[in-house]
This record gives C-alpha cells, sequence and structure tokens, in this order.
C-alpha cells in the first residue's frame, strides 16, 4: 500500500500538476525577450534636451529625477558646448550642480576656484558679465595610428595634428564653411 502510495505521488508532481503561476515567463527565455513590448528601447542624449521641459526618456531625469540641479547641469552644459563662454556666477551654478550630482573632489577643487576667482573679481572692480570658463573644444587621440590627435573646436572646425602629414596640423572647416568656399571643398576631395 505504501509503495502504490509513492507511486501514485511521484506520478502526481511528474505529470505536471504543480503550483506554478500561469502568467510567469518561461524560464528558458533571456531578459531582453521578457522586456515589455509597450516600453521602447530610446537612445537620447542628456545635454540634448530641453532644460526648462525635460524629458522623461532623459538618462538624468531617469537617474536623479526632475530637480533643478538637473535642469541647471542641462541648460549650463548645453550653453557651455555651444562656445558661449560662461559668468563666474554660472560657472558657480555649474559646478555646484555637477558636485551635486557626481560628488567628486575635482568637482569640488573646482568650485572652490571659482567661488575664490568670484571674491578676487569682486575686490578688483571687474564687472560681473566676464567670462571665465570656456569650451575650447574636445580632443580624441587615436593610438591605433600613431600620435594623430584631433581637435574638435565648438564651432565644428577640426584640427588633426599628425607626424606624418606633411602640413601638420591639418585645419578642416565646418561643412557648412566648406560649402560655402569652393577651394575648400577642392582641399576636402
Amino acid at each position: 500500500m505504501k509503495t502504490l502510495l509513492g507511486i501514485s505521488i511521484v506520478t502526481l508532481l511528474l505529470s505536471g500538476c504543480s503550483t506554478r503561476q500561469v502568467n510567469a515567463p518561461p524560464q528558458n527565455t533571456t531578459a531582453l525577450e521578457r522586456q515589455d513590448a509597450k516600453a521602447p528601447f530610446v537612445l537620447f542624449n542628456a545635454l540634448d534636451d530641453d532644460p526648462d521641459n525635460p524629458s522623461l526618456h532623459n538618462p538624468l531625469i531617469k537617474k536623479f529625477g526632475d530637480i533643478p540641479q538637473v535642469r541647471t547641469y542641462i541648460r549650463l552644459k548645453q550653453k557651455l558646448g555651444s562656445g558661449t563662454p560662461l559668468t563666474v556666477d554660472e560657472a558657480i551654478a555649474l559646478y555646484t550642480a555637477d558636485l551635486y550630482l557626481y560628488p567628486y573632489a575635482p568637482t569640488e577643487t573646482m568650485l572652490k576656484s571659482l567661488k575664490e576667482t568670484k571674491k578676487r573679481h569682486e575686490a578688483l572692480g571687474f564687472p560681473a558679465d566676464t567670462p571665465v570658463l570656456r569650451y575650447t573644444g574636445g580632443t580624441s587621440h587615436d593610438l591605433r595610428r600613431g600620435d594623430n590627435v584631433t581637435r574638435t573646436l565648438p564651432d565644428g572646425t577640426r584640427i588633426i595634428s599628425d607626424s606624418r602629414l606633411t602640413d601638420n596640423p591639418v585645419v578642416i572647416p565646418p561643412r557648412e564653411k566648406r560649402d560655402k568656399n569652393p577651394a575648400a571643398k577642392e582641399q576636402d576631395d
């Protein structure tokens, strides 16, 4: 009798009459397959967003929430990236927001330096709109090709320094300027 009872319990368990959830995702799928099909995948540059009305897809809004520091950070980073210099008050606001979002020692040091600069400017009587922080472009190094250094200025001009080039450095104006100047267009071809 005990044997018969044991066999029936084993048969019952193996027959699929177990307690499993009806709506549970299958166990052999990956996390990407289980993602909600209604949630779209959005590539989003946080600094291209409107700081007055940030999108819910903005990674900074997702990470920190819609707080004033995020809006200040986006607005001033956009201004700096456009080539417009920041005043000392704007630079202090940018680094204060940056320090709130990303508390790093170099940011704190820069913020202290900017506050000292503001005190010095006030003591010397400099105008409040004197620029103190200017974006001078991005620099990229291509180590696969040797000592190739490309510097991109805020207006889109690229300066390529490479020891293998005869005209070192090479200045490439932005596409808008090349389209207007036929001589520069011939050099590009």
